[in-house]
C-alpha cells in the first residue's frame, strides 16, 4: 500500500515538474527583450535607415513586446581618435550599468567599437553584427556570442554582366569617396577587376569634388560605363553631398551607363548590378537575433553569413541605354517598369464592368417582374376555370346502379312496396326536367281510329 501511494506522489511531483518546466519556457519566450542597436552613423542616412528598417520590421514581427533601443554613433560626419574617446566614454556613461539581452551593430565603425570595447561596456551580452564591409572571419577567432552578416557586395557578378550587356566596353570609371568605407569597398572591387582586366582599362576617381565628377564624367565616350558606389561626395564648399543626390547630378549628364552595388541607389540613376539589399540585410541580422533570444545557443549558429544580394534594375536606365530585359539574369527584379494595360486603364475597365453588371442586374429585375406578372396571369386563369368547372360539377348529379322498371308501365320501384312515375323519379334523382307533347305513334293510335300497332 506504502508502495502505492510512493509512486503517485513521485508521478504527481514529475507532472508538477513538466509543468513547471513548460510554464517558464513559455515565459522565457514571452518575457520583455531588452535590444541595443548601435548604429555607425546617423538617423537620415538612407542605407543606415534602410538596415534599421529591416531590424525593426523582422524582430518586432517576431519579439513585438521587445524594448528596442538605437544609439546613432555618427561616424560618418566625425573621424578622429578623439571622437572615438568620446563615444567609448558615451557609452560607458549610458550603458555601463544597464543590461542587454542582446547587442545588434550595424556597418564598420560599430562593430569596430564592440570588437576592442565589448567586455568593458557590455560584459558577455551577445553580438549580432551587421553591414561590416568584406568581413574578415578570421577577426572572430577565439571570441565567444558574435555572429553576423558579411556585407559584401557583388561586384565581381555585376562586372560580367555589364560586359555581356555592353560587350564593346572597354573602360570601367569607379566613382567613390575615399572614406574608410570607401576605402574597403575598393579593396573588394579590385579583387574582381584584376580577373578582368584582359577586357578593359580601370580607372579610379576618388575623393573627387562633385563638380569635377560632373566635368569628367561628360567627357567620357562610348566604350565606357561608370560604376559607382560613393556614400557621399563634397561640393565645391567642402559640404557632403548625399550619395544619392551626387547620383542623381552625375547620371542626369553621363552619356554612358552607370552600375552600382547598393540597391538604395537603384532609381535614383544607376542601371542596377547585382546589389545589395540594405535592408533585407538588416531582415537577415535581426533574424538571427530573433533565434538567439528564443534561446538557440548563439556558438552553435554560423559565425559569418553571406549578404542576400539580387539582381536589380531600373526599367528607365534600362530602356535610356536599349538593354534588352531578355538579357537579364534570370529572376532579376525591375523597378519603375510601367504597369499593364489593364493597370494603366484600370478605371475605365472598373467602370464598364461595373455598367455592365448594372445592365445585367436590370434587365435580370425586368424578367422577373414579367415573369411574376406572367404567372399571375396564369393564376387567375387556372382559378376562374376552376371556378367554372365546379360549377358545371355542381349542377350534375349522376344516377348510379340497376333501376327496376316495370316492363308494362314503365313506373319505377321506389322501394318494396310503391312504384313511381319516370318522369317523377329523374326529376327527384337529377336536376333534369320534364315537358310533355305527343309522339307520331301515340297520337296516330290514341287519336286517328287506326288500329294500334303491334308491338
Amino acid at each position: 500500500m506504502t508502495g502505492i501511494w510512493f509512486n503517485r506522489v513521485l508521478h504527481i511531483m514529475v507532472l508538477v515538474c513538466l509543468l513547471g518546466w513548460l510554464t517558464d519556457a513559455h515565459c522565457a519566450e514571452n518575457v520583455r527583450k531588452k535590444v541595443l542597436v548601435l548604429n555607425s552613423y546617423h538617423s537620415g542616412y538612407k542605407g543606415s535607415d534602410d538596415v534599421i528598417e529591416g531590424i525593426k520590421e523582422t524582430l518586432l514581427r517576431a519579439l513585438p513586446e521587445t524594448d528596442l533601443q538605437v544609439e546613432y554613433l555618427d561616424s560618418k560626419n566625425n573621424s578622429s581618435k578623439e571622437f572615438d574617446a568620446k563615444i567609448i566614454d558615451l557609452l560607458r556613461f549610458k550603458y555601463q550599468q544597464r543590461h542587454f539581452d542582446l547587442i545588434l551593430s550595424t556597418d564598420d565603425y560599430a562593430f569596430n567599437v564592440i570588437e576592442a570595447h565589448r567586455a568593458e561596456l557590455f560584459g558577455a551580452t551577445p553580438v549580432v553584427f551587421c553591414g561590416t564591409n568584406s568581413f574578415d572571419g578570421s577577426r572572430l577567432a577565439g571570441k565567444h556570442g558574435i555572429i553576423g552578416i558579411d556585407e559584401r557586395p557583388s561586384f565581381k557578378a555585376t562586372l560580367d554582366l555589364i560586359f555581356i550587356l555592353h560587350p564593346a566596353t572597354n573602360n570601367i570609371v569607379v566613382i567613390r569617396d575615399d572614406s574608410v568605407t570607401g576605402q574597403l569597398n575598393d579593396m573588394e572591387f579590385r579583387k574582381a577587376a584584376a580577373q578582368l582586366q584582359d577586357k578593359a582599362t580601370f580607372s579610379d576617381w576618388a575623393g573627387l569634388r562633385l563638380d569635377q565628377f560632373i566635368s569628367r564624367v561628360k567627357q567620357l565616350r562610348p566604350g565606357s560605363v561608370i560604376v559607382y558606389f560613393a556614400s557621399f561626395v563634397q561640393d565645391r564648399n567642402g559640404d557632403r553631398v548625399s550619395s544619392n543626390e551626387a547620383l542623381r547630378k552625375i547620371s542626369a549628364v553621363s552619356p554612358v551607363p552607370v552600375y552600382g552595388g547598393w540597391e538604395f541607389n537603384l532609381g535614383k540613376g544607376i542601371v542596377g548590378g547585382r546589389l545589395l539589399n540594405l535592408r533585407e540585410h538588416g531582415a537577415a541580422a535581426a533574424a538571427l537575433a530573433v533565434r538567439v533570444l528564443r534561446g538557440e545557443s548563439i556558438d552553435a549558429l554560423p559565425p559569418v553569413t553571406p549578404s542576400p544580394n539580387k539582381d536589380m534594375f531600373d526599367y528607365n536606365e534600362l530602356r535610356r541605354f536599349g538593354i534588352a530585359q531578355g538579357k537579364l539574369p534570370a529572376d532579376s527584379i525591375i523597378v519603375n517598369r510601367p504597369p499593364g494595360y489593364v493597370y494603366s486603364h484600370r478605371v475605365e475597365i472598373l467602370s464598364t464592368i461595373s455598367v455592365l453588371l448594372l445592365l445585367a442586374l436590370t434587365m435580370s429585375f425586368v424578367k422577373l417582374i414579367n415573369s411574376r406578372e406572367n404567372l399571375q396571369a396564369h393564376r387567375d386563369a387556372l382559378v376562374q376555370r376552376n371556378e367554372e368547372l365546379e360549377q358545371a360539377l355542381s349542377k350534375v348529379k349522376v344516377l348510379e346502379g340497376i333501376i327496376p322498371v316495370c316492363m308494362y308501365c314503365k313506373k319505377v320501384r321506389k322501394d318494396e312496396q310503391s312504384w313511381q312515375q319516370m318522369e317523377s323519379y329523374i326529376s327527384q334523382h337529377t336536376e333534369a326536367q320534364f315537358s310533355h307533347g305527343i309522339c307520331p305513334t301515340c297520337f296516330d293510335n290514341n287519336f286517328s281510329g287506326k288500329k294500334p300497332k303491334q308491338l
